[in-house]
């Protein structure tokens, strides 16, 4: 139930802080000891702030004197950040050992311009039917030697059942193909 209100409701502040004592911090970053917390709080209301815990698992629980509306905001700002800065979404290249030559190059320019872009790209080849596995590495080894410029994530391409693959991105220090 706790963690539920946590979620909702964010972190707690001034009166919704149900310890005796708690580790204060100042506007200005200044530590100024353990306190009980309605003096902190008392404080915080002087200077016309709130009392936000911002350490809960602490031993006291770390409490700061700040706006607690710029808090959220700035908290809200950082977690959009990091959601920005997570790993691109790798684009999937299939071929197939009958594909025409025209469809392979039209694939790997494609590729290309993912990798311009600094996107991870995974080319794999499917095998259907009664294509032969030599057949299919042919195919495949003759599309490998347009990425020769690029790092491949794996150092060989892994065959998985009838299918080949190996990822490619756009620089790194990894083995190339």
């Amino acid at each position: 139930m706790a963690l539920d209100n946590k979620k909702k409701f964010g972190p707690r502040r001034n009166e919704y802080i149900h310890v005796p004592q708690v580790q204060v911090i100042s506007s200005t970053g200044e530590n100024l000891g353990i306190m009980d917390t309605y003096k902190a709080v008392q404080l915080a209301q002087d200077q016309e702030l709130d009392l936000v815990e911002v350490g809960p698992n602490a031993t006291p629980p770390v409490c700061k004197i700040i706006n607690y509306s710029k808090y959220v905001y700035a908290q809200n700002k950082k977690s959009k950040a990091n959601k920005k800065g997570k790993a691109k979404d790798t684009k999937e290249f299939v071929f197939t050992p009958v594909i025409d030559s025209a469809d392979i190059n039209h694939k790997v320019k494609r590729a290309k311009e993912y990798l311009a872009k600094n996107h991870p790209v995974k080319l794999t080849m499917i095998r259907k039917g009664r294509q032969t596995q030599e057949m299919a590495s042919e195919v495949f080894n003759e599309i490998l030697t347009n990425f020769a410029e690029y790092s491949s994530i794996e150092p060989v391409p892994v065959q998985e059942g009838n299918r080949i693959s190996i990822t490619f991105k756009a620089n790194g220090k990894t083995e190339n193909k």
